[in-house]
Protein backbone atom coordinates (compact mmCIF):
# COMPACT_ATOMS: atom_id res chain seq x y z
CA UNK A 1 0.00 0.00 0.00
CA UNK A 2 1.38 3.40 -0.94
CA UNK A 3 1.49 6.14 1.66
CA UNK A 4 1.10 9.79 0.69
CA UNK A 5 2.82 12.44 2.83
CA UNK A 6 1.88 16.08 2.27
CA UNK A 7 4.44 18.70 3.20
CA UNK A 8 2.86 21.64 5.05
CA UNK A 9 4.56 25.04 5.02
CA UNK A 10 5.70 26.18 8.46
CA UNK A 11 4.43 29.67 7.61
CA UNK A 12 0.83 28.46 8.02
CA UNK A 13 1.31 28.63 11.83
CA UNK A 14 -0.39 25.31 12.24
CA UNK A 15 -3.67 26.24 10.53
CA UNK A 16 -2.97 24.30 7.35
CA UNK A 17 -1.74 21.34 9.35
CA UNK A 18 -4.90 21.30 11.40
CA UNK A 19 -7.06 21.51 8.28
CA UNK A 20 -5.10 18.69 6.65
CA UNK A 21 -5.41 16.47 9.69
CA UNK A 22 -9.15 17.14 9.82
CA UNK A 23 -9.47 16.25 6.14
CA UNK A 24 -7.48 13.02 6.55
CA UNK A 25 -9.49 12.03 9.60
CA UNK A 26 -12.80 13.01 8.03
CA UNK A 27 -13.68 15.27 10.95
CA UNK A 28 -16.33 17.84 10.07
CA UNK A 29 -16.14 19.37 13.55
CA UNK A 30 -12.67 20.84 13.00
CA UNK A 31 -12.65 24.59 12.49
CA UNK A 32 -15.54 27.02 12.83
CA UNK A 33 -18.95 25.74 11.83
CA UNK A 34 -20.85 27.66 9.16
CA UNK A 35 -23.62 29.89 10.45
CA UNK A 36 -27.01 28.27 9.91
CA UNK A 37 -30.51 29.69 9.57
CA UNK A 38 -32.85 28.28 12.18
CA UNK A 39 -36.31 29.03 13.48
CA UNK A 40 -37.89 28.31 16.85
CA UNK A 41 -41.58 27.40 16.49
CA UNK A 42 -44.57 27.05 18.81
CA UNK A 43 -48.28 26.63 18.31
CA UNK A 44 -51.40 27.33 20.29
CA UNK A 45 -52.69 23.90 21.42
CA UNK A 46 -49.55 22.09 20.28
CA UNK A 47 -47.86 20.46 23.28
CA UNK A 48 -44.31 21.01 22.06
CA UNK A 49 -41.93 23.72 20.86
CA UNK A 50 -39.10 22.96 18.44
CA UNK A 51 -36.07 24.34 16.60
CA UNK A 52 -36.16 23.82 12.84
CA UNK A 53 -32.85 24.04 10.97
CA UNK A 54 -33.61 25.76 7.67
CA UNK A 55 -30.03 25.28 6.50
CA UNK A 56 -30.27 21.50 6.96
CA UNK A 57 -33.42 20.78 4.98
CA UNK A 58 -35.90 21.97 7.62
CA UNK A 59 -34.92 19.22 10.02
CA UNK A 60 -36.03 19.41 13.65
CA UNK A 61 -32.93 19.46 15.86
CA UNK A 62 -34.46 20.15 19.28
CA UNK A 63 -37.83 19.71 20.97
CA UNK A 64 -39.24 20.66 24.35
CA UNK A 65 -42.43 19.26 25.83
CA UNK A 66 -44.75 21.80 27.43
CA UNK A 67 -46.65 21.41 30.70
CA UNK A 68 -50.06 19.76 30.40
CA UNK A 69 -52.73 22.19 29.21
CA UNK A 70 -50.17 24.70 27.99
CA UNK A 71 -50.90 27.17 25.23
CA UNK A 72 -47.69 28.64 23.88
CA UNK A 73 -47.98 31.73 21.67
CA UNK A 74 -44.57 33.31 22.23
CA UNK A 75 -41.05 31.91 22.01
CA UNK A 76 -37.63 33.54 21.69
CA UNK A 77 -33.94 32.66 21.70
CA UNK A 78 -31.95 34.65 24.27
CA UNK A 79 -28.84 36.24 22.74
CA UNK A 80 -25.54 35.04 24.10
CA UNK A 81 -26.79 31.93 25.86
CA UNK A 82 -29.02 30.42 23.18
CA UNK A 83 -31.54 29.57 25.90
CA UNK A 84 -35.26 29.56 25.10
CA UNK A 85 -37.88 31.92 26.53
CA UNK A 86 -41.45 30.62 26.31
CA UNK A 87 -44.94 31.30 27.60
CA UNK A 88 -47.24 28.45 28.60
CA UNK A 89 -50.60 29.90 29.75
CA UNK A 90 -49.94 29.28 33.46
CA UNK A 91 -46.47 30.80 33.45
CA UNK A 92 -43.33 31.71 31.55
CA UNK A 93 -39.88 30.20 31.75
CA UNK A 94 -36.39 30.13 30.31
CA UNK A 95 -34.95 26.69 29.50
CA UNK A 96 -31.63 25.47 28.20
CA UNK A 97 -31.31 23.40 25.06
CA UNK A 98 -29.21 20.81 26.86
CA UNK A 99 -31.39 17.83 26.00
CA UNK A 100 -32.69 16.58 22.67
CA UNK A 101 -35.33 14.19 23.98
CA UNK A 102 -38.03 16.71 24.83
CA UNK A 103 -36.47 18.25 27.92
CA UNK A 104 -34.23 21.08 29.01
CA UNK A 105 -32.91 22.51 32.27
CA UNK A 106 -35.14 25.28 33.63
CA UNK A 107 -33.23 28.51 34.29
CA UNK A 108 -36.18 30.38 35.82
CA UNK A 109 -39.93 29.85 35.95
CA UNK A 110 -42.50 32.60 36.59
CA UNK A 111 -45.74 31.14 37.95
CA UNK A 112 -47.55 34.09 39.55
CA UNK A 113 -50.67 33.44 37.46
CA UNK A 114 -53.97 33.23 39.32
CA UNK A 115 -56.81 30.84 38.43
CA UNK A 116 -58.74 32.37 35.54
CA UNK A 117 -55.71 34.28 34.26
CA UNK A 118 -53.68 33.34 31.17
CA UNK A 119 -50.06 34.27 30.54
CA UNK A 120 -49.95 34.69 26.77
CA UNK A 121 -46.91 36.91 26.13
CA UNK A 122 -43.28 36.44 27.14
CA UNK A 123 -40.75 38.60 25.33
CA UNK A 124 -37.32 40.01 25.99
CA UNK A 125 -36.91 43.78 26.31
CA UNK A 126 -34.03 45.72 24.70
CA UNK A 127 -32.34 46.29 28.08
CA UNK A 128 -32.24 42.56 28.83
CA UNK A 129 -35.35 42.46 31.02
CA UNK A 130 -38.55 40.61 30.21
CA UNK A 131 -42.15 41.58 29.51
CA UNK A 132 -44.95 39.19 30.46
CA UNK A 133 -48.51 39.82 29.31
CA UNK A 134 -51.15 38.24 31.55
CA UNK A 135 -54.81 38.23 30.51
CA UNK A 136 -57.34 38.68 33.30
CA UNK A 137 -59.44 41.24 35.15
CA UNK A 138 -57.52 43.40 35.21
CA UNK A 139 -54.89 42.43 32.63
CA UNK A 140 -51.33 42.65 33.96
CA UNK A 141 -48.23 43.80 32.11
CA UNK A 142 -45.33 42.54 34.21
CA UNK A 143 -41.70 43.52 33.65
CA UNK A 144 -38.94 41.39 35.14
CA UNK A 145 -35.27 42.24 35.51
CA UNK A 146 -32.57 40.49 33.46
CA UNK A 147 -32.40 37.57 35.91
CA UNK A 148 -36.09 36.81 35.47
CA UNK A 149 -36.43 36.56 39.24
CA UNK A 150 -37.45 40.06 40.27
CA UNK A 151 -40.48 42.15 39.25
CA UNK A 152 -39.43 45.71 38.50
CA UNK A 153 -42.80 47.01 37.27
CA UNK A 154 -46.38 45.82 37.05
CA UNK A 155 -49.10 47.72 35.20
CA UNK A 156 -52.75 46.73 35.64
CA UNK A 157 -55.33 47.66 33.05
CA UNK A 158 -58.99 46.70 32.76
CA UNK A 159 -59.60 45.81 29.11
CA UNK A 160 -63.36 45.59 29.67
CA UNK A 161 -63.41 41.94 28.51
CA UNK A 162 -64.34 39.48 31.25
CA UNK A 163 -63.07 36.28 29.63
CA UNK A 164 -59.27 36.16 29.86
CA UNK A 165 -59.01 33.94 26.78
CA UNK A 166 -60.78 36.61 24.72
CA UNK A 167 -58.25 39.35 25.44
CA UNK A 168 -54.86 39.16 23.72
CA UNK A 169 -52.03 36.86 22.65
CA UNK A 170 -48.88 38.81 21.69
CA UNK A 171 -48.44 42.28 23.17
CA UNK A 172 -45.20 44.29 22.95
CA UNK A 173 -43.57 47.35 24.49
CA UNK A 174 -42.99 50.09 21.91
CA UNK A 175 -39.83 52.17 21.64
CA UNK A 176 -41.65 55.10 23.31
CA UNK A 177 -42.29 52.95 26.39
CA UNK A 178 -46.00 52.38 25.73
CA UNK A 179 -47.64 48.96 25.55
CA UNK A 180 -49.19 47.83 22.25
CA UNK A 181 -51.99 45.35 22.91
CA UNK A 182 -53.87 43.66 20.04
CA UNK A 183 -57.31 42.55 21.24
CA UNK A 184 -58.15 39.26 19.58
CA UNK A 185 -61.95 39.38 19.87
CA UNK A 186 -62.96 42.98 19.08
CA UNK A 187 -60.65 43.93 16.21
CA UNK A 188 -58.88 46.69 18.15
CA UNK A 189 -55.27 47.53 18.92
CA UNK A 190 -54.64 49.61 22.04
CA UNK A 191 -51.64 51.77 22.91
CA UNK A 192 -51.41 52.15 26.69
CA UNK A 193 -48.94 54.14 28.79
CA UNK A 194 -47.46 52.68 31.94
CA UNK A 195 -49.66 55.05 33.99
CA UNK A 196 -52.67 53.28 32.35
CA UNK A 197 -53.53 56.22 30.06
CA UNK A 198 -55.08 54.98 26.82
CA UNK A 199 -53.07 56.80 24.15
CA UNK A 200 -54.67 55.35 21.01
CA UNK A 201 -57.27 52.85 19.91
CA UNK A 202 -57.05 51.53 16.35
CA UNK A 203 -60.03 49.72 14.84
CA UNK A 204 -58.54 47.12 12.52
CA UNK A 205 -61.23 44.44 12.32
CA UNK A 206 -60.50 40.74 12.23
CA UNK A 207 -58.74 39.09 15.17
CA UNK A 208 -55.54 41.01 15.94
CA UNK A 209 -53.13 38.35 17.20
CA UNK A 210 -49.68 39.91 16.98
CA UNK A 211 -48.12 43.33 16.55
CA UNK A 212 -44.61 44.33 15.50
CA UNK A 213 -43.34 47.90 15.63
CA UNK A 214 -41.44 48.51 12.37
CA UNK A 215 -38.33 50.70 12.06
CA UNK A 216 -40.43 53.51 10.54
CA UNK A 217 -42.91 53.43 13.43
CA UNK A 218 -45.64 51.66 11.49
CA UNK A 219 -47.23 48.51 12.91
CA UNK A 220 -47.41 45.08 11.33
CA UNK A 221 -50.42 43.17 12.66
CA UNK A 222 -51.42 39.54 12.12
CA UNK A 223 -55.18 39.59 11.75
CA UNK A 224 -56.28 36.04 12.55
CA UNK A 225 -59.42 34.84 10.79
CA UNK A 226 -59.36 37.87 8.51
CA UNK A 227 -56.73 35.75 6.69
CA UNK A 228 -54.23 38.57 6.19
CA UNK A 229 -51.72 40.85 7.85
CA UNK A 230 -51.85 44.65 7.81
CA UNK A 231 -49.22 47.36 7.90
CA UNK A 232 -50.76 50.35 9.66
CA UNK A 233 -49.59 53.95 10.07
CA UNK A 234 -50.29 54.30 13.76
CA UNK A 235 -49.94 58.08 13.73
CA UNK A 236 -53.19 58.34 11.75
CA UNK A 237 -54.54 54.80 12.03
CA UNK A 238 -54.44 54.46 8.25
CA UNK A 239 -53.82 51.34 6.22
CA UNK A 240 -50.44 51.25 4.46
CA UNK A 241 -50.79 47.82 2.91
CA UNK A 242 -52.62 44.52 3.23
CA UNK A 243 -50.59 41.32 2.95
CA UNK A 244 -52.58 38.45 1.51
CA UNK A 245 -51.53 34.87 0.81
CA UNK A 246 -49.32 34.37 -2.24
CA UNK A 247 -50.69 32.58 -5.28
CA UNK A 248 -51.39 28.92 -4.65
CA UNK A 249 -51.39 29.27 -0.85
CA UNK A 250 -54.27 29.73 1.60
CA UNK A 251 -53.95 31.78 4.77
CA UNK A 252 -55.98 30.12 7.52
CA UNK A 253 -55.70 31.99 10.82
CA UNK A 254 -52.83 34.47 10.53
CA UNK A 255 -50.99 34.33 13.85
CA UNK A 256 -47.63 36.03 14.22
CA UNK A 257 -46.54 38.20 11.30
CA UNK A 258 -43.00 39.56 11.26
CA UNK A 259 -40.91 41.73 8.95
CA UNK A 260 -37.73 39.89 8.01
CA UNK A 261 -34.47 41.20 6.51
CA UNK A 262 -34.63 42.33 2.91
CA UNK A 263 -38.27 43.35 2.88
CA UNK A 264 -39.68 39.87 3.44
CA UNK A 265 -42.53 39.00 5.78
CA UNK A 266 -43.02 35.69 7.57
CA UNK A 267 -46.48 34.55 8.67
CA UNK A 268 -47.52 31.78 11.05
CA UNK A 269 -50.43 30.05 9.34
CA UNK A 270 -52.29 28.56 12.31
CA UNK A 271 -54.83 25.92 11.27
CA UNK A 272 -56.67 25.37 14.53
CA UNK A 273 -59.91 26.91 13.25
CA UNK A 274 -59.84 25.07 9.90
CA UNK A 275 -61.69 21.77 9.31
CA UNK A 276 -59.38 18.77 9.49
CA UNK A 277 -59.59 18.22 5.73
CA UNK A 278 -58.51 21.82 5.06
CA UNK A 279 -55.28 21.72 7.05
CA UNK A 280 -53.05 20.96 4.09
CA UNK A 281 -51.51 24.41 3.69
CA UNK A 282 -48.00 25.36 4.90
CA UNK A 283 -47.63 26.23 8.58
CA UNK A 284 -45.06 28.98 7.96
CA UNK A 285 -45.01 31.21 4.90
CA UNK A 286 -42.43 33.79 3.86
CA UNK A 287 -43.24 36.31 1.12
CA UNK A 288 -41.25 39.09 -0.56
CA UNK A 289 -43.02 42.45 -0.31
CA UNK A 290 -40.63 44.03 -2.79
CA UNK A 291 -41.72 41.67 -5.53
CA UNK A 292 -45.48 41.66 -5.07
CA UNK A 293 -45.58 39.05 -2.24
CA UNK A 294 -44.46 35.92 -4.14
CA UNK A 295 -43.72 32.86 -2.03
CA UNK A 296 -40.07 32.76 -0.88
CA UNK A 297 -40.15 29.86 1.57
CA UNK A 298 -42.70 27.67 3.29
CA UNK A 299 -42.68 25.02 5.97
CA UNK A 300 -45.03 22.16 6.80
CA UNK A 301 -43.82 20.02 9.67
CA UNK A 302 -46.79 17.73 10.13
CA UNK A 303 -44.80 14.69 8.97
CA UNK A 304 -42.43 15.43 11.86
CA UNK A 305 -45.22 15.79 14.40
CA UNK A 306 -45.63 19.58 14.25
CA UNK A 307 -49.34 19.94 14.92
CA UNK A 308 -49.93 23.71 14.80
CA UNK A 309 -47.76 26.84 14.46
CA UNK A 310 -48.87 30.27 15.69
CA UNK A 311 -45.53 31.78 16.76
CA UNK A 312 -41.89 31.66 15.70
CA UNK A 313 -38.47 33.21 16.25
CA UNK A 314 -35.90 33.21 13.43
CA UNK A 315 -32.22 33.14 14.46
CA UNK A 316 -28.75 32.20 13.26
CA UNK A 317 -26.12 30.12 15.00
Amino acid sequence: MKRFIHKISVHSRGMALGAALCAVAGLSACGPKPVQDKILIAGSYWDTIAVVNRSAGNTIEWKYGLPKGAECNSVEIIPGTGDVLLSYKNGARVVKRDSTNGGGTIVWDYTDVAPGEELQTATRLPDGGYLLGICGTPARFVELDSTGLNVRREVRYDLGIGDAHSQFRRMVKARNGNYLVPIITNGKLLEIKDDTTLVAELNLGGNPFSVQELPNGNLLVGLGDAHCALEVDRSIGGLVRRIDAPAGVIFNFVGQAQLMPGGKVMVANWQGHAPADKRDTPQLIEVDLGKGTPLVWSYDGRKDGVRLVSAFFPFKE
